[in-house]
């Protein structure tokens, strides 16, 4: 049993991945260390998955601004039994796009 402050290794080797946003980046880097140490299986999703040739992986449709899509992921793979939930949806703000760091760090001083 491991206590307060002890390591508890995730058991990678021969698990059944799933990543999503696995078509550049930071999700196919997860892809390519979790077939790197022995997962028996990785799903790799993206929006558009034509991208995703690295051997191994298993190319996977998949919109998550999209309910449906989400949900026929869920039925057809259940046999995951890691997920790695990389994919992500901005909605961008009038505040983002009028930052301006050396006006704010001036106002601010």
């Amino acid at each position: 049993m491991h206590g307060r402050g002890e390591a508890f290794p995730m058991k990678i080797r021969d698990s059944v991945a799933f990543v999503t946003g696995a078509n550049r980046g930071l999700g196919l880097a997860f892809v390519q260390e979790l077939l790197a140490v022995g997962a028996w299986k990785v799903y790799a999703a993206a929006r558009d998955p034509k991208g995703i040739t690295l051997p191994g992986a298993i190319p996977i449709s998949l919109d998550v601004t999209k309910p449906e899509s989400v949900a026929a992921a869920t039925r057809a793979f259940t046999d995951v039994n890691l997920l790695i939930n990389n994919a992500g949806i901005c909605h961008w703000s009038g505040i983002y796009l009028n930052y301006d760091p050396a006006r704010d760090l001036e106002t601010a001083a």
